[in-house]
């Protein structure tokens, strides 16, 4: 049976399989069940889960393109904010998918589910370290100590300052958003002189994908340049590097 056979199957839920609307069902029930209540009735779930995903040799192909596609993750972050009332932050996963049986999926807390640090290379904030908070969605990177559009906008701070001198780093360059454990690089002024450089080697630009995004994982880099031979980049590392 061929890849796209086997996707096809795993999407209609037979054999026994996992289909993506099953993977997420499941999912969500086992995050849910981690759910506590803090004070004032607030739900509260740990920092961090990691996901155990077992299947049969056929199934672990497609399953493991799912749970990689950043839509994954935010299609299970709506289904949870609808189930909730208050939930202050919802945990960071990290998936397993193995061969094994029965097929279904786990959930288990896990305090290492997303520990990585961005590293800054090249430029004068060279070896600049900026540890991965768990309680933290979303990072400002720019040029500079402000992240400015337009001139008339509000002063809102640079996360992760890459230069202070290189003015073709644009001071609202990009912006990180973290969903469970992946992260998404949206381009914003830095345009097509903006993209992700992955461990293989292979290059894309945010700015020409549809949503002007692009997935980050562990061991990639995102570089700014100026066209010619000018680089400064930001690279996702785990703790253990």
């Amino acid at each position: 049976m061929g890849i796209l056979d086997t996707i096809r199957r795993s999407l209609s839920g037979g054999d026994d399989e996992l289909g993506r609307d099953d993977l997420l069902r499941q999912v969500e029930e086992g995050i849910l069940a981690l759910k506590r209540h803090g004070e004032r009735g607030r739900e509260v779930f740990p920092a961090g889960v990691r996901v155990q995903i077992r299947a049969a040799e056929g199934g672990l192909v497609p399953l493991r393109a799912f749970v990689a596609d950043p839509a994954f993750e935010r299609d299970l972050e709506a289904r949870l904010q609808n189930r909730l009332v208050a939930a202050d932050l919802l945990p960071a996963r990290r998936y397993h998918v193995e061969r094994g049986e029965p097929v279904g999926v786990t959930v288990h807390e896990d305090e290492h589910a997303l520990a990585g640090v961005l590293v800054v290379e090249g430029g004068d904030n060279d070896g600049h370290r900026f540890p991965v908070d768990l309680a933290r969605r979303e990072w400002r990177i720019g040029r500079g100590r402000w992240h400015q559009e337009r001139p008339d906008d509000q002063r809102l701070p640079n996360d992760i300052v890459l230069t202070e001198s290189l003015a073709w780093v644009s001071r609202a360059a990009a912006i990180l958003r973290r969903s469970g454990a992946l992260f998404e690089v949206e381009v914003r002024q830095q345009g097509e002189f903006l993209l992700v450089v992955r461990r293989d080697g292979t290059q894309v630009r945010p700015a020409m994908t549809a949503s002007g995004r692009a997935p980050l994982r562990v061991g990639d880099r995102l570089e700014l340049h100026d066209g010619h031979d000018g680089r400064v980049a930001l690279r996702l590392v785990s703790t253990e590097e």
